[in-house]
């Protein structure tokens, strides 16, 4: 096998993984995906490694592309899961980190933005050019899902105190 392709599988695995269940919230699901991704990268190595692409961005646009085809596809539409509990199964939540379950409870439009701008530290600029919205529309979908993401932990700390 092509070292640099190991050498990058190793290094981004676990990021596409993330980002591919904050898409699905399915283990499973995402696991598929992450294969796909990594597929099209071995068979895209040497154009990558030739062209000054960054590769981190390009397995993101692909992930997502990936989610957004797995969501059109007829074969999703015709299953049905068994009851799984995620929390156990994939390590994508740290102790530590008390807002991305709340983050993966946002409607997908938010959860991906909001994913990418605060735990993959992308620019307003570089989420805009990887999903093809407008920079505008990024900022709004931002604003919203802080403004959700408030909503949800201040209910979450009156719940508490109930």
């Amino acid at each position: 096998m092509n070292k640099k392709f190991i050498e990058i599988f190793n290094l981004y695995k676990n990021d596409i993984l993330r980002l591919a269940y904050s898409y699905t919230k399915n283990k499973t699901d995402a696991e598929d995906i992450v294969q796909n991704v990594f597929i099209k990268l071995y068979k895209h190595i040497e154009i990558l490694t030739k062209e000054k692409i960054e590769i981190k961005k390009w397995l993101i646009k692909v992930t997502i592309n990936e989610c957004k085809n797995f969501f059109l596809s007829s074969w999703k539409r015709k299953i049905t899961y068994f009851e799984e509990k995620e929390e156990e199964n994939i390590s994508i939540v740290t102790k530590e980190d008390e807002v991305l379950p709340k983050v993966l409870e946002l409607p997908r439009k938010y959860r991906i933005v909001t994913y990418l701008f605060y735990y993959e530290n992308y620019k307003v600029k570089e989420i805009a050019k990887i999903l093809n919205i407008s920079e505008t529309n990024i900022r709004t979908i931002l604003v919203r899902s802080r403004e959700k993401l408030k909503n949800m932990m201040e209910g979450a700390k009156n719940a508490k105190y109930c």
